[in-house]
């Protein structure tokens, strides 16, 4: 009866592979928003042109003059993305070290 209340109290510690995942995937989120959202080496107008290239071809190929005119090959939408990752990362490091704190 005894170990049934402890399980249900929640004495158990976190796994140290959840705090490992969450701290490393959380870096390498917030790495990649940061790049991406300040525009570090030209990552984010690089991809933007990619796409804006792929789509070019991919209507050409089907026949039609331009490109598809998508918000979402925009170098402004792709730092909205980067920040929204470095958002995402600080919460998961944030989590990883609530976690490890809390035993």
């Amino acid at each position: 009866m005894t170990a049934a209340l402890s399980l249900a109290a929640g004495t158990h510690s976190p796994s140290l592979v959840f705090l490992v995942v969450f701290a490393l995937g959380g870096l390498v989120i917030l790495w990649c928003g940061v790049s991406w959202a300040f525009d570090v080496r030209g990552i984010t107008t690089r991809r933007s042109q990619r796409i804006r290239q792929k789509n070019t071809d991919t209507w050409a190929a089907m026949g039609r003059l331009d490109g598809s005119p998508t918000v979402f090959a925009t170098p402004g939408y792709l730092r909205f993305l980067g920040a929204l990752m470095a958002f995402a990362g600080l919460l998961l490091l944030i989590v990883s070290y609530a976690l490890w704190h809390l035993n």
